[in-house]
C-alpha cells in the first residue's frame, strides 16, 4: 500500500460522500494526487454517490440530518476492512438507499398534504356547485311564478317607484321598478302580517340594482299572509320598523 494504512481508505469513502471536515478533506485531496490505489477507490465510489445526489436534488436533507447519518455510518467503516473490495460498493449503495428513503418519506408527506388540500378544495367546489344549482332552481321558479297567468297581482305605487306583489300558490314576491337606492348604511326590509295577527313580522332585507329593480322572494307561506309592507331600516334589518313604511299592501 502507498504510504498509508487502510484508515485512509475509510477517509476516502467519507470524502466521496462529502462529509469530511475541511481540514481532513484537504488532506485526502492531497493524498489522492499521489496514491493510485485511493484514486481508484474514489473512482469506484463516485457512481453511487452521484445516485444519492440525483435522488435527493429536490429535497436534500438538512446538514444536521447529514451529520447524524454519518455518525451512525462511520463507526462501522473499520469493521469492513477485511473485505474492502466487496463491501465498499455495498456501503455506498446502502448510504444511497438511506438518503432515497428519507427523500421518499419527505415526498410522501408533501403528497399527502397536497391530497388533503385538493380534497378540501373539491368539497368546497361541490358545496358551491350545489348552492348555485339551488339558486338557479329558485330563480327558474320565481320567473315561472311571476309570468304565470294564474298568479295574483297586487299593484304597488309609491312616489316614482312602482311594481307589484305577486302571489302564486304558497309563494309570494315583491317586484319593484325605479325604487330609489336607500341611504348609506340603510337597506329596505320586508314585513309580513299573518292572518289574524296584530303586528307585522320582520322578513328579508334587500337593495335594488343600479336601475332600481328589485325582485324579492318572501320566505313565508303566502296562504297565511294578509298584508305585506316595506320600510327603510339600518343595514342588517330591525326587529320592529324604525321608519315610516314605504308602502303597506293588504292582500285580498
Amino acid at each position: 500500500m502507498n504510504a498509508h494504512d487502510d484508515s485512509m481508505l475509510d477517509s476516502v469513502a467519507v470524502y466521496a460522500l462529502g462529509a469530511l471536515p475541511p481540514a481532513e478533506a484537504n488532506a485526502v485531496r492531497a493524498h489522492l494526487e499521489t496514491c493510485a490505489e485511493c484514486r481508484e477507490e474514489y473512482r469506484q465510489l463516485l457512481p453511487a454517490v452521484s445516485a444519492v445526489g440525483a435522488s435527493a436534488e429536490d429535497s436534500e436533507p438538512s446538514p444536521l440530518l447529514k451529520k447524524r447519518i454519518m455518525r451512525q455510518i462511520r463507526p462501522n467503516v473499520g469493521e469492513m476492512k477485511a473485505v474492502r473490495p466487496i463491501v465498499w460498493p455495498a456501503y455506498a449503495v446502502a448510504a444511497a438507499c438511506l438518503v432515497v428513503a428519507l427523500v421518499t418519506g419527505i415526498m410522501n408527506i408533501s403528497l399527502n398534504s397536497e391530497l388533503r388540500q385538493n380534497q378540501t378544495q373539491l368539497a368546497q367546489l361541490s358545496a358551491h356547485s350545489a348552492q348555485v344549482t339551488r339558486e338557479l332552481a329558485l330563480q327558474r321558479t320565481a320567473i315561472a311564478d311571476l309570468v304565470a297567468p294564474d298568479s295574483q297581482r297586487f299593484p304597488v305605487q309609491t312616489g316614482e317607484a312602482n311594481g307589484e306583489v305577486v302571489r302564486h300558490g304558497s309563494r309570494i314576491y315583491i317586484a319593484m321598478n325605479a325604487l330609489p337606492a336607500p341611504p348609506k348604511g340603510k337597506v329596505y326590509q320586508a314585513w309580513t302580517l299573518r292572518t289574524g295577527a296584530s303586528t307585522m313580522s320582520p322578513s328579508v332585507t334587500f337593495v335594488p340594482n343600479g336601475n332600481g329593480v328589485a325582485v324579492v322572494p318572501i320566505p313565508v307561506n303566502a296562504k297565511q299572509i294578509s298584508a305585506v309592507a316595506v320600510s327603510v331600516e339600518p343595514d342588517g334589518g330591525s326587529k320592529q320598523p324604525t321608519s315610516k313604511p314605504t308602502f303597506v299592501l293588504k292582500l285580498s
